[in-house]
């Protein structure tokens, strides 16, 4: 016997004549009044099947460690670096490999009981499940005690355009903590949590780090889950661990990886790799190791990075490395392939209201919809960076069609293609981080000129490998003399050889040490 509906219909209400033929003009097509009837019929049931999915639920997973104190926005005196959106409190395992650790996780990713704001005054949800990687950290034994600070929507490189002012940097809190997970380098800098997730479209998780003097990996692309996540596209965005340490950010991220299928952006079929905190002391010993000359430019580089940077070449080279330079042409127009596709990427999400399309991930049903309530209702209150961005993409679409995006899809192949062939000889590539140490916070509005310009040259060697997918660990190199800030390096490494960037990063640090303050907030708010 068939079982009895729910509600008489659904919720899909059915399009009069009238408005297939308006719905036919915007697909470019002219519909006679017959037509645009028969086509009426044949829709209705079509949207049969629609009345069908509101009587159906999918299975979503139980939530585990339900001990959970959502807290409440913590006051300056508590938070003086401005690190985070909300304190909260989630216990996890009594055991585990990051057992007794605490994790600030970027108000971008679904914690469930917590509000997400993504630091936008015009969206704030409360998910039901946590993210995948939220629930890895949970049953390692890690607590999460804060959700981070961030660019509002995660459209900036500086902190400045979060609805909730910009996170300090945590070694001098008038310069930047870097962005889009700004709040989760100074987090971790700061010592207020031992471990941070950041997230990273075009160098966001590593430029917090290295700005902070604190250690980020960029996996190679599918390795890390990015459910839960607010996107801007799936074959983009990567989840990334922010560890004090080299080993705090290699167990971090052992533990973040694998296999879900609850993840939208999962490349199938690829070889398990090693794990990483098992070989942080292979060393770096008949390895060659090419310096990307596009990266490291004195036109492009201040100074005292590139003094840090050669520092740590030396290291690797005392270490028993080969240190040899490299060429790799379409590096240095990355930034230029990664505005094209994100601009259309981006601007297709949004039309999918956030959902993204093509993955066979799971999707948040309210989480889409309260999305697609706030883009019809406030898209005023949307940050400048992304209204340019949906203007740029609107704009493009409707003139050039996607002339712009089919061309920027092949040079990033192009572009992933270099560094493979650069890959072939060379074991790891290695650039600054970020071309600057991090820049002073400038009081102007969000809409500023200047502040939605001056994060290009930040994403100049990072947004490289989120167009390649090759795994990419940002580690500090040194101290500019010039600031007392933070320098970093970036090693870059084949794709499923993450753990061969670690071998190099904890050479690195031996040489550097772990910056002064690190883990210590009475030591840092001196520095």
């Amino acid at each position: 016997m068939a079982m009895p509906r729910n509600r008489i219909r659904g919720f899909v209400r059915r399009p009069t004549p009238e408005q297939v033929a308006e719905l036919g003009a915007a697909e470019f097509m002219h519909l006679t009044p017959r037509e645009s009837e028969q086509y009426a019929d044949v829709l209705d049931g079509i949207l049969a099947g629609m009345d069908r999915l509101d009587e159906l639920h999918a299975p979503m997973p139980p939530l585990t460690h339900t001990d959970r104190d959502p807290g409440a926005p913590p006051s300056h005196a508590d938070d003086p670096f401005h690190a985070f959106v909300r304190r909260c409190r989630i216990t996890g395992s009594a055991e585990g490999p990051l057992a007794g650790m605490t994790v600030g996780v970027k108000d971008n990713l679904a914690v469930a009981g917590i509000p997400i704001t993504n630091a936008s005054r015009s969206l704030s949800y409360t998910p039901t499940t946590d993210a995948v990687v939220v629930s890895r950290l949970l049953d390692a034994g890690a607590s999460i005690t804060g959700k981070t600070n961030l660019d509002d929507f995660s459209t900036s490189g500086t902190g400045e355009s979060s609805w909730f002012g910009p996170a300090r940097n945590a070694v001098d809190p008038s310069r930047s903590s870097g962005g889009s997970s700004g709040g989760s380098g100074s987090a971790v800098r700061s010592g207020a949590v031992d471990l941070a997730i950041g997230v990273d479209e075009g160098g966001s998780a590593r430029i917090p780090a290295a700005f902070n003097g604190v250690v980020s990996i960029k996996g190679t692309q599918g390795l890390v889950p990015s459910h839960g996540l607010t996107y801007m596209d799936h074959t983009i965005d990567s989840v990334c661990p922010i560890g004090s340490t080299v080993e705090l950010t290699a167990r971090m991220l052992d533990v973040m990886s694998g296999h879900s299928d609850r993840d939208p952006q999962w490349v199938r079929g690829t070889p398990s790799p090693t794990r990483a905190a098992e070989v942080l002391g292979d060393g770096v010993a008949g390895m060659t190791i090419g310096v990307v000359a596009e990266g490291t430019g004195e036109d492009l580089c201040e100074p005292g990075v590139l003094a840090a940077f050669r520092d740590s070449c030396s290291a690797l080279e005392d270490a028993g490395a080969t240190v040899v330079p490299v060429s790799i042409p379409l590096w240095a127009d990355a930034w230029a392939i990664e505005t094209a596709m994100l601009i259309h990427l981006g601007w297709m999400g949004v039309q999918a209201d956030g959902a993204g399309y093509s993955h066979l991930g799971e999707v948040d049903v309210e989480r889409t919809h309260a999305f697609a309530m706030v883009r019809r209702l406030e898209a005023d209150s949307f940050p400048p960076f992304f209204k340019v961005w949906l203007l740029a993409g609107r704009y493009l679409h409707d003139s050039y069609f996607s002339t712009y995006f089919a061309k920027a899809a092949n040079l990033r192949r192009a572009l992933t293609a270099e560094i493979d062939v650069a890959l072939q000889t060379c074991d790891l590539l290695v650039t600054p981080t970020t071309p600057q140490v991090a820049p002073v916070l400038l009081d102007r509005p969000a809409e500023d000129p200047e502040i939605l310009s001056r994060g290009t040259t930040m994403v100049a060697n990072t947004c490289v490998t989120n167009l390649s997918g090759h795994p990419s660990l940002a580690v500090p190199s040194g101290v500019d003399p010039a600031t007392g800030m933070p320098a970093s390096i970036q090693i870059v490494a084949p794709h499923w050889e993450d753990a061969r960037t670690f071998r190099a990063g904890a050479v690195v640090e031996a040489a550097v040490g772990v910056m002064p303050g690190t883990g210590s907030p009475a030591a840092v708010a001196q520095a």
